[in-house]
């Protein structure tokens, strides 16, 4: 390489052989050399990733012949270096070369690999079978093997060598996890990789593989993120067949191997169950045991330690939640009614002896179950929860139950982090099942979060203190907050309470209010919403705390105070937006705590208050749509007249913006609402798009309703004389003088649109029309008021001698 031979700039693509030969020569070892620094392996696979070296992407250009050449060469320099390492009898040369191979099968182009990866699969392959090999060497392998399986799934004309190429694995990999090495982590990730990928490969090894996962799920021998490896394997295993039945074939395996744990864990901690009869039902003969193993097996008390088998429940109630949130390629029938006799079961069981005269247990078995118990209790509410994700309305039929479970739990729940899942199932429940479960479930969520918000102080530790003068304040402020049912509420927490349960706490009265705020009775609603104002006025009562910069209270558990502090205010809007019966009571004191909060340039809680702004608007300035139509209370004789009319009157208002809303037929009578005067003012104003008529001016256009107004004059003969600027005759309907009096004395149907000297003839009916004033551009017209029975009018003729449609001057 010429020394000035220089790159045009970092993106330059003659650059990218040249930085992968530099890479190969100065940290990839030959075959007699040794390996470096194992550090340095990182640098270069993450410059491999960042630059794509090993993509071979070019745009094609009749330039670009000579460069590709090259790239290409590189390429195959860099291949046939990591196969050497691979096939090296030195341990850490062959894991170096594993992991790069693995990193090769991810970035190189696709015409390579389709070219390559038989080749590059029997290598790893070979190490996996290698009874004698590196541990480490095979937990490399295991993690490229499954990054050369998910590049192969990508294309889908490969899916049957891809399943060809897996059943060769299954074998070394079931091996691997029986054994107890460093590799079986690797083996139990390769194993899901194939079951998600490529799950017809198991289908001749289901018993032997099901056999394998379930004896190292139940050995008590695996940390948490291994066991929901093994978990996700057992659920995703019945894919490999692909029909209904094996499905729910696997559950009720797993429920009826829990059950049978469960009868000897809860011995003396729990009355006599009915469980067992409701998975086998009467008739019908039990299923093949979970992995081959017996009852006996499963439960034998000499060759299993206690705390094992505790342990064993939590596996395979994880087993059983990650069936139901697993997709499945087949539509399968879920044992609802066993799943929830499940989770009763173990819900309901807190550790207390039962009333017996004698105790079946020993002290060091009760130990052994309480430590496990907020396990148990963890996946059993992760079971309830993966049931309502996945039914929704279709729970209904188990509403009842599933309401009973949850509101029976709620009432003696204390651990932290038991409430917070509790109060997340209850938002999903609530959202998933409708308005109509919030009815029964309102009393409970409010009083249990009342008793949960009821210690809400400043951020600098008076949320931790339990001083007197902190608790007669609060129950001074806490006062109007009904509890519902006293003595069924035994929820009554001892330690202070964290803020991430209070954060939970107004998750759920947010979507409470959300869902059933429009329902909610007087009982719990005028509570709620006192309860969330005064809730964010105390959070943010010692100013607007950074995210970033508290982290210090021990009573945070890991959130800080600026997360309560927009819980608080998230709830508060869900108060204020809800519909109610009568208007939000504390709109003012909400809309300050948001202006106030929007002020907070940068934050989370900036963004949201000005979103709560924007979304108060509507309460602030409604929007009034005009509820008279002017249109439609007058009557034509012609439809041409009726046109020439409005556009008259829309002509006229634009010139003079001289207007008085009178009433109309179309108005109601009566407002929806008597607790809210903005029907009443939505009627009363003025038009929106015109300037309020002030009194004077009101004086000014409407005639006194006593004053006799007549527009037609009468020679001494009796003819009716017409004035020399004739208009058109308009036939006029109007309400009567009674009518108008009942509804505002203050109120006018004479419109004024315009300033003139002549005057028009309009047609009267003697009995129904009562006449108006006004003026029409040039042309003047009058609406009389008064009173029918004394108007002098009643002797003139109900038809002017002009057409309405006359063209005459």
């Amino acid at each position: 390489m010429a020394a000035f031979d220089y790159a045009q700039n970092l993106y330059d693509v003659a650059l990218k052989p040249r930085l992968l030969r530099s890479l190969i020569d100065e940290h990839i070892p030959e075959e007699k050399q040794q390996l470096g620094n194992s550090l340095a392996l990182a640098h270069v696979v993450s410059a491999i990733r960042t630059h794509e070296l090993l993509s071979e992407r070019v745009v094609q250009s009749r330039d670009d012949k000579k460069m590709i050449e090259k790239w290409k060469s590189a390429v195959d320099f860099w291949i046939d270096r990591v196969l050497v390492l691979v096939s090296s009898n030195m341990p850490d040369k062959c894991w170096a070369g594993i992991c790069l191979l693995g990193v090769t099968c991810e970035g190189c182009s696709s015409e390579r690999f389709l070219a390559s990866y038989s080749v590059w699969f029997q290598k790893l392959l070979s190490h996996l079978q290698t009874p004698a090999g590196s541990n480490f060497a095979k937990l490399a392998c295991c993690f490229s093997t499954a990054d050369l399986l998910t590049r192969l799934s990508g294309f889908p004309n490969m899916k049957r060598d891809g399943s060809s190429h897996a059943a060769k694995l299954v074998q070394p990999v079931l091996k691997l996890i029986q054994e107890d090495s460093s590799d079986t982590e690797g083996a139990i990730n390769l194993l899901c990789t194939i079951l998600t990928l490529f799950p017809s490969s198991f289908q001749k090894n289901y018993d032997s593989a099901e056999a394998a996962i379930v004896t190292k799920l139940m050995s008590g021998k695996c940390h948490t993120n291994m066991v929901k490896k093994l978990a996700r394997c057992l659920s995703l295993l019945p894919k490999s067949k692909g029909d209904a039945d094996s499905w729910s074939l696997m559950i009720q395996k797993v429920l009826i191997a829990i059950n049978v744990l469960l009868n000897d864990s809860y011995q003396g901690l729990e009355e006599e169950t009915k469980t067992m009869r409701a998975l086998v039902p009467p008739g019908k003969d039990p299923p093949t045991p979970l992995g081959g193993l017996t009852i006996f097996d499963i439960s034998n008390k000499l060759t299993r330690l206690e705390r094992v088998s505790v342990a064993s429940i939590s596996s395979l109630m994880l087993c059983c939640s990650t069936m139901l949130t697993t997709s499945y390629p087949a539509q399968a029938k879920v044992p609802i009614q066993s799943l929830l006799m499940l989770v009763e079961r173990v819900l309901m069981v807190d550790g207390s002896l039962t009333q017996t005269l004698y105790p079946t247990i020993t002290a060091m078995q009760q130990e052994y179950v309480c430590v496990e118990l907020p396990v148990h209790h963890t996946f059993s509410l992760d079971i309830l929860c993966g049931i309502v994700k996945e039914a929704h309305s279709q729970l209904l039929p188990h509403a009842a139950h599933i309401i009973r479970i949850v509101t029976d739990y709620l009432r003696k729940c204390e651990l932290p982090e038991l409430r917070i899942k509790l109060y997340a199932l209850i938002k999903l429940m609530l959202l998933s099942m409708g308005v109509g479960l919030s009815l029964y479930l309102a009393e409970d969520v409010v009083s249990n979060a009342s008793i949960d918000l009821d210690s809400v102080g400043d951020h600098d530790g008076e949320a931790c203190s339990n001083s007197e003068s902190m608790q007669k304040k609060r129950k001074h402020e806490m006062a109007f907050m009904p509890i519902g049912n006293h003595s069924e509420t035994n929820y009554s927490p001892k330690n202070p309470i964290p803020v991430t349960v209070k954060i939970a706490a107004l998750e759920a009265l947010e979507t409470l209010l959300t869902v059933g705020g429009a329902s909610g009775s007087d009982s719990w609603r005028s509570g709620v919403d006192s309860l969330v104002i005064t809730v964010a006025t105390d959070a943010c009562k010692g100013g607007w705390i950074k995210q970033a910069n508290y982290y210090n209270n021990s009573c945070n558990s890991g959130s800080s105070w600026a997360d309560f502090q927009l819980a608080s205010l998230r709830a508060l809007l869900a108060s204020l937006l809800s519909p109610g019966r009568i208007r939000p009571p504390y709109l003012a004191h909400g809309l300050e705590l948001y202006r106030k909060g929007k002020q907070e340039t940068g934050t989370k809680l900036a963004e949201f208050c000005a979103h709560a702004l924007m979304a108060l608007e509507v309460l602030i300035h409604p929007r009034a749509i005009p509820l008279i139509d002017f249109g439609s209370s007058i009557e034509y004789p012609d439809n041409r007249v009726k046109n020439r009319f409005m556009e008259y009157t829309y002509s006229g208002a634009q010139k003079h913006n001289v207007f008085s809303g009178g009433t109309s037929r179309n108005e109601p009578e009566n407002a929806e609402s008597e607790d809210d005067d903005l029907y009443e003012k939505w009627v009363n104003d003025n038009d929106g798009n015109q300037p309020p008529v002030t009194d004077q001016e009101l004086k000014e256009i409407t005639p006194k309703l006593g004053e006799k107004v007549v527009s037609i004059e009468v020679s001494s003969s009796g003819a009716e004389v017409v004035p020399e600027n004739k208009g058109k005759g308009i036939l006029v309907e109007t309400q009567s003088i009674a009518e108008v009096n009942k509804q505002s004395e203050s109120q006018s149907l004479t419109v004024d649109f315009g300033e003139s000297d002549n005057m028009v003839a309009f047609d009267m009916e003697a009995e129904d029309k009562t006449p108006v004033l006004g003026s029409v551009e040039g042309m003047e017209f009058k609406f009389d008021l008064g009173d029918k029975d004394d108007d002098p009018m009643d002797d003139i003729p109900d038809i002017v001698d002009v057409e309405p449609d006359s063209d005459e001057e």
